[in-house]
């Protein structure tokens, strides 16, 4: 580790993810807190704007929300202006587009997925603490009663999905499943990912065996982070990297990476 890094003790999924791409991201974004290189992000509002209507909507009674698509639709409108900082975002023109597709996304809501689950929490935070004393903590969408357990559950509303295999190994899913567990006293049987874009879902069932070796993993990877020096990982993640300004190492190649391809007229 170097000298005078004093690397904090409570990680979100975002801090693990971050030392996994790069371990000088971690250090820059995470231990040193540098300014970001962050613009005003239409999709991050809508998305925000989606996840306080979903929120505000399992908060009412089940015989409340007979009509969901209009309820739904109903909420949205309740919270976007919280979400939407028009003088940041772009003309009247962007935020129509982003707020019609941010209503059709909840208006295909109730064809695709449950809408009458009674939640034991939404917005929840979970915390977790490991054995080594790092503590992991996140936020979840939706916390539901499953069997004799829990249901983790976490809107998404980009493009982008993962595999289902690939859940497992997702650090959000990760810190869910133990700090569900260490928060409610209660056994995780399931962590889902509900993606609004295109109504599906994904779905991890952990056994108690998989827990207990991910504890161990997450115990391995914060030791990693503890005794780290923050060496540069430069490739296509720097083009997106929010601490990349403060990098010496940022868009750096190796050598090897400049062998000429065979067959050019010069």
């Amino acid at each position: 580790m170097l000298e005078g890094i004093q690397v904090p003790s409570r990680l979100s999924p975002a801090a693990l993810a971050r030392f996994r791409v790069c371990n000088r991201q971690f250090l820059l974004v995470d231990v040193e807190r540098v300014p970001r290189r962050e613009q005003p992000n239409p999709l991050l509002a809508q998305g925000n704007a989606i996840h306080a209507a979903l929120e505000r909507f399992f908060g009412l009674r089940p015989e409340d929300r007979t009509q969901p698509v209009e309820v739904l639709q109903r909420a949205l409108r309740s919270q976007w202006r919280a979400c939407w900082k028009s003088e940041a975002l772009g003309n009247a023109d962007t935020e129509i587009e982003f707020g019609r597709k941010a209503l059709s996304m909840l208006g295909a809501f109730p064809e695709h997925f449950d809408t009458t689950a009674e939640p034991l929490a939404r917005e929840q935070w979970v915390q977790t603490t490991l054995s080594n004393g790092f503590e992991l903590f996140g936020k979840v969408d939706r916390i539901d009663p499953f069997e004799d357990g829990l249901d983790l559950i976490d809107y998404k509303t980009g493009k982008y999905q993962l595999d289902a295999d690939d859940l497992s190994g997702e650090p959000a899913a990760q810190v869910y499943a133990l700090a569900g567990e260490a928060t409610f006293g209660r056994p995780v049987r399931r962590v889902r990912y509900l993606y609004l874009a295109s109504g599906q879902q994904i779905a991890w069932w952990p056994e108690r065996e998989d827990l207990a070796a991910l504890a161990e993993k997450l115990t391995s990877l914060t030791e990693a982070i503890r005794a780290s020096e923050f060496r540069a990982s430069p490739g296509e993640h720097c083009r997106w990297c929010p601490a990349a300004l403060h990098c010496i190492d940022r868009g750096r190649v190796e050598l090897a990476e400049l062998a000429t391809p065979e067959g050019l007229p010069f």
